[in-house]
């Protein structure tokens, strides 16, 4: 099984050759299932981790007894050699793999002992699974750049404030409680159909339930005042007679 000292080999191998690591691992993983050891092809003359060649073993320098750190510079010269350049994607990494160079897509090795397909083939319908190991031999999706949860391989998801797997949102707009939200949704929700469903109150009980004129609840009640009387008025005055 391969270790973490092998994800640290590859990730290094693949950055100095400009390949994406998820990529040479995919590509390890189809052809070998990470096994610096194993055969394949055509008589199982085939050996390693991208499956070399008998012409390709002695021109590189690949063995059965190297251990999978030891088989990769193997590797890097065989594909830098063959025309491999940084940046390049998949198809041209499988393609330089499989037939030679890159740019090769509808070349195929059935006829000496590969899997039925062309390089395209391959890629596209083939190494899916093979992919999903790759990643699990990484520890997680490869990211460039990016760094773990742990500090190792550069692998890690979305952060904020230096937490794994967690989503920052847009333009640092704050993130809204999901409960307050349905909160506020019920409530709304409840106010609406208490209003639908409430009887319409009677012309007298709305006219009852009306608030009092803004001038009346502010000015207090007048008391009416009596009709002038002139006969007591005179009555009253200094030096009236009375009867």
């Amino acid at each position: 099984m391969p270790t973490a000292a092998d994800r640290d080999a590859l990730i290094a191998s693949a950055q100095r050759i400009g390949a994406d690591p998820l990529d040479l691992a995919t590509v390890m993983s189809f052809e070998s299932g990470f096994s610096p050891s194993i055969r394949g092809g055509s008589g199982n003359r085939h050996i390693g981790l991208i499956q070399f060649g008998p012409t390709e073993q002695q021109q590189y320098g690949a063995s059965q007894d190297q251990s999978f750190a030891d088989q990769l510079p193997a590797v890097e010269r065989y594909l830098t050699d063959r025309g491999f350049k940084p940046g390049m994607g998949m198809l041209d990494l499988y393609s330089t793999v499989n037939a030679g160079s890159p740019g090769l897509y509808n070349r195929s090795d059935t006829a000496n002992g590969g899997t039925p397909g062309t390089v395209a083939d391959k890629v596209n319908s083939q190494m899916a699974g093979h992919r999903a190991k790759a990643a699990a031999f990484l520890g997680g999706a490869f990211s460039p750049g990016s760094a773990s949860p742990n500090g190792a391989f550069g692998l890690a998801g979305p952060t904020v404030s230096g937490t794994p797997n967690s989503v920052t949102p847009a333009g640092g707009a704050a993130m809204q409680s999901p409960e307050a939200d349905r909160t506020l949704q019920v409530a709304s929700l409840l106010r609406t159909l208490t209003a639908a469903d409430a009887p319409a109150a009677s012309p007298v009980a709305q006219a009852a339930a009306a608030p009092a004129p803004a001038a009346a609840q502010m000015q207090p009640a007048r008391r009416q005042a009596p009709g002038f009387d002139a006969q007591r008025f005179f009555a009253l005055l200094p030096g009236a007679k009375t009867r």
